[in-house]
């Protein structure tokens, strides 16, 4: 896995899931090689990013941070 040189931040919280989708595959049409989104959202971000990348062909997706305070194992539990 490279990240490459440019990648995107954004939060993605005003987006329904279909948006978010939509949102993804147009930052990868555009050329960037990673979608970096925040832990500190309304939405489970490892599920986002799973289903962000079942929605797209190489887009790389990244949280920077897992905040240990919100990733117990009932918190990862619930997000498989």
């Amino acid at each position: 896995m490279k990240l490459g040189r440019y990648a995107v931040w954004t939060s993605l919280i005003d987006l329904a899931p279909d948006a978010a989708v939509a949102c993804a595959q147009k930052i990868e049409a555009l050329g960037y090689s990673a979608l970096w989104i925040p832990e500190a959202t309304i939405r489970e971000p490892f599920a986002l990013s799973s289903f962000i990348l079942a929605n797209t062909k190489k887009l790389i997706m990244a949280t920077g941070i897992a905040n240990i305070y919100a990733r117990d194992a009932s918190a990862m539990r619930g997000g498989q």
